[in-house]
């Protein structure tokens, strides 16, 4: 039998769940529109014609259909927590999963090596582990905050050390750099950019990365 105070309990209980949707989504998507603008001054360093469409609460697509070289087209993922949603906020937490900021692009032409440095303690890099071919070699983080690397030769071990040399001199706290020659070419997965630097800077950044991906 249902008692009053249980009932109270489970009014309160629905209430709070209503309450914490609400509040999530409105900061997922408050977060999602001011990255947006912001990123406005800077993706044309990529390429023009920007597509948006928003899947859900947690996460924001731009298509770039016309990319400016090497890329050919890419895609931006700004990929949130799934604040609007307390158990699975809570799950992801625990996985590692953060806000963050996708690039996948499509490059004008194939890399000559590939690789993947992963922050093996986010939900990214776990997930790109599940792609890794069995037969590339691993060099492991040599330190906290380091990247592990697999690798498909010693070319490419000094490319992802280049790569990540060049993004960490930039700021940008890489959680997933993929340079592979099926598609997607390129991929960097970032903890969501300093919205006080210039956008433009950033996507210049990105820009020249792609490009000595391919060197």
């Amino acid at each position: 039998m249902v008692t009053p105070a249980m009932t109270v309990l489970i009014a309160a209980a629905a209430v709070a769940i209503v309450a914490w949707f609400a509040a999530g989504t409105i900061w997922n998507i408050r977060s999602g529109h001011l990255l947006m603008r912001w990123m406005q001054g800077g993706l044309p360093a990529l390429g023009e014609r920007t597509t948006v469409r928003w899947l859900g609460s947690s996460a924001v697509e731009m298509v770039i259909r016309q990319g400016k070289a090497p890329f050919a087209g890419a895609t931006l993922v700004i990929f949130l927590e799934p604040r609007d949603t307390p158990w699975m906020w809570a799950l992801g937490r625990a996985g590692g999963r953060r806000d963050t900021l996708i690039i996948r692009g499509v490059l004008r032409r194939l890399p000559e090596v590939e690789l993947e440095a992963l922050d093996a303690g986010s939900w990214s890099g776990r997930e790109a582990l599940k792609r890794v071919p069995p037969e590339w070699s691993l060099r492991d983080a040599a330190a906290a905050g380091d990247l592990v690397v697999h690798h498909s030769n010693a070319a490419a071990l000094a490319r992802a050390d280049a790569l990540s040399t060049e993004a960490r001199r930039a700021g940008l706290r890489v959680k997933r750099l993929s340079v592979r020659r099926t598609e997607p070419h390129f991929q960097i997965h970032i903890a969501l950019p300093d919205q006080r630097q210039p956008a433009r800077a950033f996507f210049e950044t990105v820009h020249t990365i792609a490009e000595r991906a391919l060197d």
